[in-house]
């Protein structure tokens, strides 16, 4: 739990939870309430962590898609920036960060 909220407090995302205490989605938090840019993540998961939190990758996944589609500046979006260099490159799925 350590690293996915060390992850979560870089890019600058929260947890949402259903009524049962689920999370079911990490949620952007809005640039100006952050207060600074969303920095670039690469996560190096092992093979158990995969495949014993399959739902925790799942939505981190999801998170860094919507990072890399968001409407902000990619000044203050390090993962958009990112993301948009390397799709000019040619990078299929350029918004991956889970190896």
């Amino acid at each position: 739990g350590e690293s996915i909220a060390i992850v979560l407090s870089l890019v600058g995302a929260r947890p949402v939870k259903e009524g049962t205490g689920r999370t079911v989605c990490y949620e952007l938090i809005p640039l100006n309430e952050l207060g600074r840019p969303r920095i670039d993540v690469l996560a190096s998961l092992s093979g158990i962590f995969r495949d014993s939190f399959a739902n925790v990758v799942d939505l981190l996944d999801d998170m860094f898609e919507r990072a890399a589609i968001a409407g902000e500046s990619p000044d203050m979006n390090y993962i958009k920036k990112h993301a948009m260099e390397l799709e000019a490159g040619g990078t299929e799925r350029p918004a991956a960060r889970l190896f």
